[in-house]
């Protein structure tokens, strides 16, 4: 009987019961491709989502895990995403229960590569299933910022760096953003209770730090032009409606600003663009080892959540994350001086709890 249920597990299409993780990758590959055929054959150039994503339940069912998927039910393109013709498995990583097998795209047309990373889990009578695929233009496990540019990086942030003035028409107030829990009514937003969190501390070790929307590639990246002192430092949020209205790092606990300058990159104004919902504040000596593969998987647990929180990229607690407030856009970033000019705060506003008044400028309320 062992024989017989050994020779179905090997010789079964797409793999009910595989006993390795590279095995069933390559059946998930084939029976997408299978089902992508099927739909292009059938719909041609009209896309009937409603059959194509019977077609893909069936994939997902036989190859993931409960509650994962290929994410493919609501897009269909005219190129397939998975083709075992041209899809090949370069590495295979397990540990226990748990492995990851890497694959490689090379695009002919393109003359490029692009890159899967799936991870798969062993379960108890079903053999190995896939929990989640990466996909990356760059090798999984390339840095996230080239190697010789990191010392071109860290130098571009000093601790005597001048600061630069906020624009003329911003007139934000961290004292007054981060205040205790309270009721508060603006236009545009119904009436609610604005709460003061400590969600734990950030952990610096190079003094260099960076801001940016963690879910996309990193290009042609600056820290901010001012270094300040490695150490732990509490990182607090303003939350209203279940949306982040700010967040900050204090420098120093017990002494409050007096006074706001641009948390500029040497190149840039101290405004950050969200392509994907989220800022980050993190080491930027921490960032340097971070391979794009855990970039990928840290901003897609944090996804789960999408809550304000410390994440680990190559350190403990060396990167604080958090939705930006509405979504989409540009936010400002703040340091916030005491009389002496020295730095106790870094905030960033994601404009909710602002208002414009009669000259045209916008302040905190």
């Amino acid at each position: 009987m062992k024989k017989i249920i050994d020779f179905f597990k090997k010789n079964d299409k797409y793999g009910d019961v595989i006993d390795s993780p590279e095995g069933r990758v390559k059946a998930f590959i084939s029976h997408w491709y299978d089902q992508w055929s099927k739909a292009q054959r059938k719909m041609g150039n009209d896309v009937d989502f409603d059959y194509w994503g019977d077609l893909i339940a069936d994939v997902d069912r036989a190859n993931f895990i409960a509650g994962s998927s290929s994410g493919s039910r609501n897009s269909f393109g005219s190129q397939a995403d998975f083709n075992p013709n041209i899809e090949k498995i370069t590495e295979c990583e397990i540990q226990g229960n748990v492995a990851s097998v890497f694959t490689e795209i090379y695009e002919e047309t393109l003359k490029s590569s692009k890159y899967h990373v799936y991870d798969l889990e062993n379960e108890t009578e079903k053999g190995w299933k896939i929990a989640a695929i990466s996909s990356l233009f760059h090798p999984p496990k390339s840095p996230v910022v080239d190697t010789d540019k990191h010392a071109d990086i860290l130098s571009l942030s000093i601790s005597d760096a001048p600061f630069m003035d906020k624009e003329d028409h911003i007139e934000f107030n961290e004292n007054t953003l981060f205040q205790a829990e309270r009721n508060i009514k603006i236009p545009n937003l119904d009436e609610g209770v604005a709460k003061l969190e400590r969600i734990g501390k950030l952990r610096i070790s190079s003094g260099v730090l960076g801001i940016l929307d963690f879910g996309y590639d990193i290009y042609d990246f600056e820290p901010l032009q001012r270094k300040v002192n490695p150490g732990e430092y509490p990182v607090e949020t303003v939350t209203i409606h279940n949306r982040v209205a700010g967040i900050r790092v204090r420098f120093n606990d017990s002494e409050q600003p007096v006074k706001w300058y641009a948390a500029n990159t040497p190149s840039g104004n101290g405004v950050y663009g969200v392509d994907a919902g989220n800022l980050a504040i993190f080491d930027v000596g921490n960032l340097m080892g971070l391979s794009r593969i855990k970039k990928g998987r840290i901003f897609n647990k944090w996804c789960l959540s999408g809550k304000p929180e410390l994440l680990s990229m190559t350190g403990e607690d060396d990167c604080v994350i958090s939705t930006s407030g509405f979504g989409d856009g540009a936010y400002p970033a703040f340091w916030g001086v005491n009389a002496e000019d020295e730095v106790v705060s870094l905030y960033i506003d994601f404009m909710i709890l602002v208002q414009e008044t009669e000259n045209g400028l916008f302040e905190s309320v």
